[in-house]
């Protein structure tokens, strides 16, 4: 729940925590109800999970006495559609608002008796995983209208597929899998700009080594003692520059974030111009360390001579977590931010802000996470919003980053060279801090105070307009007629900018969101109508350019720059959406995600770029972690932009997007239109790609487990991609797939064989995703492999789940047909992935 001691006017939500307290006592009595209800959620038998296929909750009793439906409603979560004329007329299915939908049981004297089962079928849109499935179950009494969460629920993992098209499946996967060996690792992840290394030779690390570094590097020089001191056995010591193994120093003339290592007979010599430079250096030294020597009984540590010269191609390396769908606490961001630094990643997005929770706290303005970030079944009495992805019907405690949470993120950042970029989504994608102004507005309509009430609202009560949100939401929208919209963004950025200064780190950059703002919105809103006549606007469409342009004033007076979506640098004329040229000078710089192939956007990123806008290249075709990996049921994820594997993760080119444009994720040919006549990048465009940005939507990761799983590996390829210069494979008109398939390989094999296993160890190992297998049959043999190497793969074929006690792949293994193979693997940590039957 809500921190009370931070809230100016406790009183204001003392009813929240008297609502909580009985929620809580009467999980108490109606215990037995939950602990005799069993939910399943499965595919039903028969269907195309593609075409709007028939699944069922299965509802089993499993208690000894009977449960009376009809006092009870079922809520949940569930990211797709339901046809509501599709549903068994013993129940009703409505949609509320946003995920979140309600079961009804409409048969009189509905009587689930012991041991019984029902089963609940419906029909939704097209499924593509078992987390397109309900979640967050609740159940509701009718007649006192509290909530219980579901304690016995399971989404079961497997879908309606015959053997041929497993097989089919898994045979892709191994042909796919199979290009991608024999070439020779790359030496450091990210690929320096230019490396000369000879493996013959060696210089030792040992504990007689000494160091010395720049006084005015100190503090870098510090991260690689420090790795030293955790990881090894190695205890460092420091000397004159002249007696030293180990030399970090300051130099003139290198650019920005570059650096010299030189490693030789005479020891370790780190330059750079900068701090960040410095910083760097030391990590591609780490890479360049085995995984083998990160080990406390480690004395010796031999490495290559080697010589480097780096510079980064992006000086923006970004990654976007989402933080508002489902919050993951201040500690798990801390981790992400290491693993950034480890692979020279320097922007962190912080989308912590959304429809679904805000989740930063902002001091004057306490209903904003007392009411944003607490989601709970009681939501109507607006104390609260309504469950959204999972969270279940029961408040939970500090969903949100106090402002010492938020310092103490800044000042880790800042220490690793990653600026923190925070987003307050306006004017979609607001719906949190919609309901918490509003809820200040009834608080301070019923004291009689009429102009604090109306000082931050955010909605015009008279606004009679019918939209649609992405994802479902019907009032998730602020009204740009509003005064008290702009003074509550201006409050909103003075707050965060203090909190910066107080941080010690200054604020430069703030997004203000801009995406997703849905057709119909402001059409029936009667201060829309007056402010269109005071601005001398006959179309509402061009409520919107006004609009960016005012905010953009509005940062822009604050000494900060204004970053959005690339909807800030469009509108809309009457035929959708197109780049808005007027405003290509602004300084406004864009998130561009739009590239979809196939579906026209595909040189969006250039076309904004060309027109003056500073882009951010945020490919979701490429670069949004949180799509499934593969087409398998089990693996979890969103799916409407196609599978993003790590091969297409690191497929991606920047600056030549449609070199390697020609299939889409299952193998089959794109129309030519995808990647023909299409804008490319001008010289001044080019100067305007600021770089790369990788992005996790948390939807369907509300586990810091989950989390992990979706962003490694993919995100250490984005790292890569963002650092390494210009591949041969991405120069010029034609593309040569051997030359790609080289950088890829040597990439994987560096990734799978050393980088992987230094994430089992750093801060206490990190759950990246275990790679899946190909398999494929050939005679009276099975051949397997994984998506990248370095893990062992265990099977079985009597029945049973594989171990590592069971027998190991090493190379092809006998088949006999009607016999079952389980095959399951797993990483040096004995951690595995799940089992998969052929």
């Amino acid at each position: 729940m809500t921190n009370f001691n931070k809230i100016k006017n406790p009183l204001l939500y003392a009813g929240l925590s008297m609502a909580l307290f009985s929620q809580g006592a009467y999980a108490q009595k109606s215990s037995s109800i939950v602990d005799q209800l069993q939910f399943t959620w499965q595919v039903k038998e028969g269907q195309n999970i593609r075409k709007n296929p028939v699944s069922t909750i299965i509802l089993k009793n499993k208690g000894k006495t009977a449960v009376q439906l009809n006092d009870w409603s079922l809520w949940f979560n569930f990211i797709r559609s339901i046809d509501p004329n599709k549903v068994d007329g013993r129940f009703a299915i409505d949609h509320r608002n946003g995920d979140l939908f309600q079961v009804s049981f409409k048969k009189n004297n509905f009587l689930l008796k012991a041991q019984d089962t029902i089963h609940i079928d419906f029909t939704t849109t097209g499924l593509v995983n078992y987390t397109d499935g309900p979640i967050g179950l609740y159940i509701k009494n009718n007649k006192t209208g509290i909530s219980t969460d579901v304690k016995h629920y399971s989404a079961v993992k497997t879908a309606p597929q015959s053997d041929t098209e497993k097989a089919d499946y898994w045979s892709y996967k191994y042909d796919q899998n199979k290009l991608t060996e024999g070439v020779e690792s790359q030496s450091i992840i990210p690929l320096p700009s230019n490396i000369s290394i000879s493996h013959n030779k060696k210089f030792n690390i040992t504990a007689d080594t000494k160091f010395f570094i720049d006084a005015e590097l100190s503090s870098e020089g510090g991260f690689l003692t420090d790795f030293l001191n955790s990881y090894t056995g190695i205890k460092p010591s420091t000397s004159a520059a002249q007696q030293a193994g180990i030399v970090i120093v300051k130099t003139n003339g290198l650019k920005a974030e570059s650096y010299h290592l030189n490693i030789d007979e005479k020891g370790i010599r780190i330059e750079a111009s900068d701090k960040a430079g410095a910083f760097y250096a030391i990590q591609s030294l780490k890479s360049l360390i085995n995984h083998q020597q990160w080990n406390k009984t480690t004395k010796s540590i031999a490495l290559p001579y080697v010589s480097i010269d780096d510079s980064p191609r992006y000086g923006y390396r970004g990654f976007m977590l989402d933080a508002a769908r489902n919050f993951h606490s201040k500690s798990e961001v801390l981790r992400i931010l290491d693993l950034m630094a480890a692979y020279k990643l320097n922007k962190f997005h912080f989308h912590f802000i959304d429809d679904e929770g805000w989740r930063l706290e902002i001091p004057s303005l306490p209903e904003l996470t007392a009411v944003g970030a607490n989601r709970t079944a009681n939501f109507e009495d607006g104390k609260g919003i309504q469950p959204a992805y999972g969270s279940g019907a029961t408040a939970k405690a500090h969903q949100f980053y106090t402002v010492a949470d938020y310092i103490e993120i800044l000042k880790y950042a800042q220490a690793r060279h990653i600026d923190v970029i925070p987003e307050v989504e306006t004017p979609g994608h607001a719906r949190a801090a919609i309901k918490a102004m509003r809820a200040r507005f009834a608080h301070y309509t019923k004291a009689g105070d009429k102009q604090k009430a109306e000082e931050f609202l955010l909605d015009d009560a008279d606004d009679k307009s019918v939209y649609n949100s992405a994802q479902n939401w019907n009032d998730n929208v602020m009204n740009p007629a509003l005064p008290s919209t702009y003074h509550f963004l201006s409050k909103v950025v003075d707050e965060i900018k203090a909190i910066h200064e107080k941080a010690g780190v200054p604020l430069k950059i703030i997004d203000l969101g801009g995406d997703e703002t849905p057709s119909g919105v402001w059409e029936k809103s009667p201060k829309i109508l007056a402010f269109m006549k005071e601005n001398n606007i006959s179309n509402v469409l061009d409520v919107w350019p006004l609009y960016i342009t005012k905010i953009n004033k509005l940062v822009q007076d604050k000494g900060l720059i204004m970053s959005g979506w690339e909807e800030m640098g469009m509108r809309n004329k009457g035929k959708g959406m197109e780049v808005n040229a007027e405003l290509g000078k602004s300084d406004i710089h864009l998130n561009v995600w739009n590239n979809l192939p196939g579906q026209g956007q595909e040189d969006l990123a250039y076309r904004l770029a060309n027109a003056g806008y500073k882009v951010v290249y945020t490919s979701a075709a490429n670069n949004y972690l949180d799509m499934s990996w593969d087409r398998d049921f089990a693996d979890p994820g969103h799916s409407w932009v196609g599978t993003v594997n790590l091969n297409k993760t690191y497929s991606f080119s920047p600056e030549n997007f449609f070199i390697n444009l020609r299939k889409d994720d299952t193998g089959k040919d794109l129309v030519k239109e995808a990647y023909t006549n299409k804008e490319q990048l001008t010289a001044e465009g080019k100067k305007n790609l600021l770089g790369i940005k990788g992005a996790l939507w948390a939807e369907k990761v509300s586990t810091d487990q989950r989390l992990e799983e979706m962003i490694f590996p993919r995100l250490i390829a984005i790292a890569d991609r963002a650092w390494a210069q210009e591949q041969a494979w991405e120069k010029g008109d034609s593309y040569e797939d051997a030359t790609y398939r080289k950088s890829y390989t040597a990439f994987i094999k560096k990734l799978g064989e050393d980088e992987l296993k230094k994430l089992d160890i750093i801060d206490g190992g990190y759950t990246y995703r275990i790679p899946k297998l190909g398999i494929k049959q050939e005679g009276n043999q099975l051949h397997i492999n994984t998506d990248y190497p370095g893990f062992k793969v265990y099977y079985t074929d009597n029945g049973n789940n594989p171990t590592t006690q069971s027998k190991q792949v090493n190379g092809a293994i006998p088949f006999q047909k009607g016999k079952k193979y389980l095959f399951k693997v797993f990483d040096a940590k004995g951690r595995s992935g799940d089992v998969i039957a052929y």
